[in-house]
């Protein structure tokens, strides 16, 4: 069994053995941006994961949400989506025109939604690229659970500048980042030897290279 197949493993039974654990796994595991990661998004998803225990509904999101937006730097907007991964609210009024939108139309998605149905657990996606009218983002889910059945699917978007401050890549020389083999963010020169770390996120593995 290689180094990869054992970190994903791990994973996989932390996840077993404690039902929604947003546990990272580190390669290596004293590596500084690395252990800043797993630390970033171990935080976080609690703090999603308390959204989730709440049972929220569609007209309930928003408060539920609350604590986690003011617990969040660089929050941007969280939605409320059903079973059919249909966006049912959303945290901001001003994203009001995301209401009703089916995220299966998303392909990139794809590979999350068919996780979600077969075995309900936090998902954290590739950095995005933005765009003219929307910043770069990185966005986490979590399933929300009755009698073992997934009911709805809290999520929430996190600017990638403040994890990239938070982490100790925002001032780095250059940086890269790789999600399940595809480009996902760069900046700067890594020059001919950065340091290279992998972490093992829920449902995706992110090689973070740099040089501070």
């Amino acid at each position: 069994m290689n180094k990869k197949t054992l970190v994903l493993s791990a994973l996989a039974l932390g996840l077993l053995a404690r039902p929604f654990a947003a546990q990272a796994q580190v390669q290596p595991p004293d590596d500084p941006v690395g252990k800043a990661t797993a630390e970033y998004f171990a935080k976080t998803f609690a703090n999603l994961k308390a959204v989730a225990d709440k049972q929220p509904t569609k007209d309930t999101f928003r408060a539920a949400m609350k604590p986690l937006e003011d617990a969040t730097e660089g929050f941007f907007g969280g939605s409320f989506i059903d079973t059919d991964f249909v966006i049912r609210e959303v945290y901001y009024p001003r994203d009001f025109l995301a209401r009703g939108f089916d995220l299966k139309k998303v392909k990139q998605l794809d590979y999350f939604w068919d996780l979600m149905r077969k075995n309900p657990t936090p998902q954290v996606s590739e950095p995005g690229h933005g765009n003219i009218v929307q910043p770069r983002l990185i966005a986490m889910r979590h399933p929300v659970m009755q009698e073992g059945k997934l009911v709805a699917v809290v999520s929430f978007f996190v600017r990638t500048e403040s994890f990239l401050q938070a982490v100790g890549l925002g001032d780095a020389k250059g940086y890269r980042i790789t999600c399940r083999g595809v480009l996902a963010e760069e900046d700067g020169k890594l020059g001919d030897s950065p340091k290279s770390v992998v972490v093992s996120l829920p449902a995706n593995e992110w090689l973070i290279e740099y040089v501070l």
